[in-house]
């Protein structure tokens, strides 16, 4: 069985225990949960991440995820890509917690999944500062000063958090492959037309490239996060956040 859930942001509370015995499923060793970006696991390498690894290896089921805007790009590098499923993957922890690349098909109980991870961070009205900036301290105290929100390249933000054309091209690729045709699609944010339902959502070139996409794609639904809200928009689309959801 396959489960989901939206952004953890490092926070996995909702798969201890307790939490899950108050779930109307149980979710037992032969099942998946994607979580739908932000999952926040690798973000330093320090206490809270080799404690989490371990915990998280220690759940009965399989953890899969797809990137979402708050992640440690430059940590996920460090793991070698591999194929898993029918689609390029990282195994975070071998067969127990692994990424699914963006612009992949997988298969998991005999269903498709089409996977692309990633999206704009926006709580950066502060701007994003640089470390190796001569002006770095000066651009930081005024960051501070002001109140707005910002980011530090490297360190809590990375360009990568949109896709390459490379990327994009890939998914491309691998929908035409199959036909234009998925059972379902995972993703982190939404397509600009969908995003219009939710307030104060920009536009970018993933959110243009989901435009593209859903024009062709024929998919039973479409599940992302990042909206941190649980939130059926219409029959084809679902946001989540802290809610587990079955996979009917």
């Amino acid at each position: 069985m396959v489960y989901l859930t939206g952004d953890c942001h490092g926070d996995f509370g909702r798969f201890s225990r307790k939490q899950r015995m108050r779930l109307p499923f149980e979710i037992t060793e032969n099942d998946f949960v994607i979580i739908c970006g932000d999952m926040g696991l690798l973000w330093a390498h320090d206490g809270e991440f080799t404690y989490n690894k371990k915990w998280l290896s220690a759940l009965p089921f399989k953890i899969l995820w797809v990137q979402g805007n708050h992640e440690n790009y430059d940590m996920i590098a460090e793991y070698p890509i591999c194929m898993w499923h029918g689609g390029k993957a990282r195994h975070i922890v071998e067969d127990k917690i692994i990424l699914l690349e963006r612009g992949q098909i997988f298969e998991v109980e005999g269903k498709s999944f089409f996977t692309f991870g990633g999206a704009s961070t926006h709580d950066v009205q502060g701007g994003i500062l640089d470390r190796s900036s001569p002006n770095y301290a000066k651009e930081r105290w005024r960051a501070n000063k002001s109140g707005l929100p910002y980011r530090v390249r490297g360190v809590s933000w990375w360009e990568q958090e949109l896709p390459s054309i490379e990327e994009m091209q890939e998914g491309r690729n691998n929908l035409s492959d199959a036909g234009y045709m998925v059972d379902y699609v995972i993703t982190h944010c939404l397509s600009g037309s969908m995003q219009e339902q939710l307030e104060n959502r920009d536009k970018d070139i993933l959110t243009d490239y989901f435009d593209e996409i859903e024009e062709k794609l024929q998919y039973q639904h479409w599940f992302c996060g990042h909206y941190h809200e649980n939130l059926r928009l219409d029959e084809k689309h679902t946001v989540l956040y802290k809610d587990i959801v079955a996979l009917q």
